[in-house]
């Protein structure tokens, strides 16, 4: 294992400037690239040769073409780690394009605001054990995922599917509030219940949906014909209406506990 390990940053954005700065600490040798830039410091050869990791960040945009550059410059045993955004379909693309061992698709678990302390990242792919081993003393925490390229971007996406919807409903619920006059006392009644919230709330919307289906799905009638006076257009209730009616015909709730 390399003691002082040469990372290569190909891209730009927040995230890779803080994995940047954890590396540096640690005494890894870290150098930033950015295909991007009008006038780039040196060439994608100057800045990968040599190199133990070469990390690429930043958006899906362009993503092909610049593994393609990188993939006849890698030195032997050179880890391709992948920390676009992206799909499980794009890095598995990605993936077919380098030697087998040398992959790895990353993610990082921690949500915004991507602190510089304590990163945690996710890795899946056939490169990424010895990704861990190399970086273990570089102050990041890996946590090995699988083989497969493209399951830990996965893991991330349905993160984003619970997070962003979370965001989404508690937004939907202050415009919807707003629209009768009862933002502030909305928005009050959103932080009790985060404040209140735990792991066992979790399990009782689940179980709760699932042994009261027909009196919530009234319910969310009575929410929307409420809405249909004021005029406002739920973004959500589309959807919660959808997903009741699966549940009525028999589509099971995961882990839902029913008496």
């Amino acid at each position: 294992m390399t003691a002082n390990p040469k990372i290569t940053i190909i891209g730009q954005n927040e995230t890779g400037s803080k994995v940047a700065d954890v590396l540096t600490r640690a005494g890894a040798s870290v150098i930033r690239f950015d295909p991007a830039s009008k006038s780039p410091a040196g060439s994608l050869e100057d800045a990968v040769v040599g190199a133990d990791v070469v990390l690429a960040v930043g958006s899906s945009s362009g993503q092909p073409r610049i593994a393609e550059r990188v993939v006849p410059l890698l030195g032997e045993d050179v880890l391709y780690a992948d920390l676009k955004t992206g799909t499980p379909a794009t890095k598995r693309q990605l993936a077919a394009l380098f030697p087998d061992g040398s992959f790895v698709d990353v993610t990082i678990v921690q949500q915004d605001p991507v602190p510089v302390e304590g990163l945690v990242m996710e890795v899946a792919g056939t490169g990424a054990r010895r990704l861990i081993e190399l970086l273990k003393p570089c102050g990041l925490t890996l946590r090995y995922v699988s083989e497969v390229p493209g399951e830990a971007t996965a893991r991330h996406l349905i993160r984003s599917l619970l997070t962003k919807g979370i965001a989404g409903a508690v937004i939907d619920c202050l415009w919807a509030a707003e629209s009768i006059g009862m933002q502030s006392w909305a928005y009050q009644e959103i932080l009790e219940k985060f404040e209140a919230s735990s792991a066992e709330t979790a399990q009782q919307y689940m179980s709760g949906t699932a042994q009261h289906i027909k009196r919530r799905q009234i319910e969310i009638m009575d929410v929307v014909a409420m809405l249909n006076e004021t005029g406002y257009e739920s973004t959500m209730l589309p959807g919660i209406e959808f997903n009741y009616g699966r549940i009525l015909h028999g589509k099971k709730i995961p882990y839902s506990k029913r008496p």
